[in-house]
């Protein structure tokens, strides 16, 4: 009872704790070595966020496959008709470049006047003229080989009939688009024009060697 009593007014001494706070300014070591590691992490991430997926790099592929089939598909159609109807240029790019042996010609717009000078000339001088696919081929994956001969029929009696054998090469960018055009093997199966200093009829306008398709 005594030792009870002696417990209350004398109570054991209770041990505090006390709770110490860094100052802001103090950083452990493992918080900067996390920091630096989230960094990296940061960093690594942007990057693979900047590298084509395999879904991308499937979807350029698909896409290329596709404007590269549009290509020949449209060139087979719309070379035999050049000298009655307008072209379809979607398949070239802007800044397309087209060079025969002689000449060389920058931007679709000039490339389009070109095609109308041809129709114009054409139904003035020929009462025919027509271009035959002889064949189409892809040498490499970036390239469109097309074998093509031109018959034209002049209006004049004293002229005869006249045939351009060539071949026309186009290059294609990534996306399958055609961005030069060139034309070799230039053959000109025609006696000489009564007009001096041309080749086979004066629907060229142009110089010998000379050709704008």
């Amino acid at each position: 009872m005594a030792a009870a009593v002696v417990l209350l007014l004398h109570p054991p001494a209770i041990p505090s704790f006390q709770f110490k706070f860094l100052p802001s300014s103090v950083t452990p070591k493992y918080t900067s070595r996390s920091r630096r590691r989230s960094r990296r992490l940061k960093v690594s991430s942007r990057i693979k966020d900047l590298e084509p997926t395999v879904e991308e790099e499937e979807e350029k592929k698909q896409n290329y496959y596709v404007n590269t089939g549009s290509a020949i598909r449209t060139l087979r159609e719309d070379l035999p008709d050049l000298f009655h109807r307008d072209l379809t240029f979607h398949i070239y790019r802007d800044d397309t470049v087209f060079k025969d042996p002689l000449n060389s010609f920058f931007g679709i717009e000039n490339y389009k006047s070109i095609f109308w000078a041809l129709r114009f000339t054409g139904r003035i001088f020929f009462k025919a003229l027509w271009v035959d696919i002889i064949s189409v081929w892809q040498p490499v994956e970036t390239t469109i080989m097309i074998r093509w001969t031109v018959h034209g029929i002049p209006r004049l009696a004293l002229e005869r009939r006249t045939r351009f054998d060539a071949t026309s090469e186009y290059k294609l960018d990534k996306r399958g688009k055609i961005y030069e055009r060139r034309v070799h093997d230039i053959i000109l199966n025609a006696p000489p024009s009564k007009i001096s200093g041309f080749i086979g009829n004066p629907i060229f306008w142009v110089p010998k060697g000379h050709i704008l398709f």
